[in-house]
């Protein structure tokens, strides 16, 4: 079975299996092979088509985050600001933890429903390539919506956006969703274990 990505991702194969009741998706995810690494202004608002992350204003939750260096914070909002050089970091060490990562969307009084289509992520502090290179990134995940399992997610070992689509999402008041990685495998990084996502984003359509 084939899917497309918005935009000119390319073809990747799905595959399922059962768990607990539940039917399972095994996604790869598409890497957008257009974006490259930029200058400043680039980075700091690169975000990818269809992009309604703002508009549904999603709400983090993590453990535990990494104290701030120098002038780097690493707040979990920083996963949806659509700037590439911040990152959510954890404190982490790399031994015997479990890593999730919820995000709540509920509806937004200004925009009445909303479909969300697919997921993107910048894996990694995506600040300089180097840095790059010295923190974890994702390997592989679980997903939930709504407290079912839903996936499990491939990710490509790339500085480069890459996503998955998703069956449509709609928020509107009376429908609501959680939705819960969490993380199975990393890349380890080259100096350290702890592991960085700079962007998050959620690509749909607004109803106004």
């Amino acid at each position: 079975m084939k899917k497309l990505l918005i935009t000119a991702f390319a073809a990747f194969s799905l595959q399922c299996f059962s768990q607990d009741g539940y039917e399972i998706l095994i996604y790869e995810t598409n890497v957008d092979h257009f974006d490259v690494y930029g200058n400043d202004e680039y980075e700091k608002h690169n975000r990818s088509n269809n992009d309604i992350t703002e508009y549904l204003i999603p709400e983090g939750v993590v453990k535990d985050k990494a104290e701030p260096i120098g002038p780097d914070n690493f707040e979990v909002k920083n996963m949806f600001d659509g700037n590439m050089k911040t990152c959510w970091l954890t404190a982490w060490d790399g031994k015997n933890e479990v890593i999730e990562i919820v995000i709540d969307i509920e509806e937004n009084a200004e925009v009445p429903s909303a479909e969300i289509r697919s997921i993107y992520f910048a894996n990694g502090w995506r600040k300089d390539m180097q840095t790059w290179k010295n923190y974890s990134r994702l390997k592989k995940v679980s997903m939930s919506i709504n407290e079912k399992p839903y996936a499990e997610i491939t990710f490509e070992n790339t500085y480069k956006m890459q996503g998955i689509d998703i069956d449509k999402l709609k928020i509107e008041k009376s429908r609501r969703y959680r939705i819960r990685l969490r993380v199975l495998e990393l890349y380890k990084g080259d100096k350290f274990d702890q592991l960085a996502i700079s962007d998050i984003q959620l690509n749909g359509k607004i109803k106004k």
